[in-house]
């Protein structure tokens, strides 16, 4: 089955899939985040084969998500300040996870401040004064890269809504 690209779409979500679409690349950017970056430790931490970690690791590195240093005879892979902010979603399906789909024993990793080792809360969202806004207080607007079919997707939203 071929893979559809989404790269033409004007959806930021949906061009974001193209990349972390994909379990394996989000599971090697978790293991970049955690300091794995040799090509054999991504493999056996991650219990892949040889050739689909090659094809995701190619991929990371094309959208620069990682990066390549040669370290004397051997490659190491690292992080860009884009495969960075992939944390931020690991974060947050990671505590998703934890609490709809649960362990009997408890989580079985603790996401913490490294300063003081507190345990973090959920992820939360503010807007641009610091208020806090719930998961129901989200709303969509045309954006400046939106083009004339999300404009019309956007109108058709409020307008559902607004019959609701």
């Amino acid at each position: 089955m071929e893979r559809v690209s989404f790269e033409g779409r004007n959806c930021s979500l949906a061009r974001s899939l193209d990349i972390l679409g994909d379990w394996w690349n989000v599971l090697i950017v978790r293991e970049a985040l955690w300091g794995t970056t040799k090509f054999d430790e991504f493999q056996r931490n991650l219990g892949m084969s040889k050739s689909i970690l090659s094809k995701r690791l190619k991929l990371l590195l094309e959208h620069e998500v990682l990066r390549k240093q040669n370290q004397g005879g051997s490659v190491d892979y690292y992080l860009t300040e884009k495969g960075q902010e992939v944390n931020t979603i690991i974060m947050s399906m990671l505590q998703w996870g934890d609490r709809w789909y649960p362990h009997e024993e408890g989580p079985p990793v603790l996401l913490v401040n490294k300063k003081t080792g507190l345990p973090l809360t959920r992820a939360r969202f503010y807007d641009q004064e610091g208020n806090e806004v719930s998961p129901n207080d989200v709303g969509i607007c045309d954006g400046p890269g939106a083009n004339a079919q999300t404009r019309e997707r956007i109108r058709q939203i409020h307008q559902k809504k607004s019959r609701a």
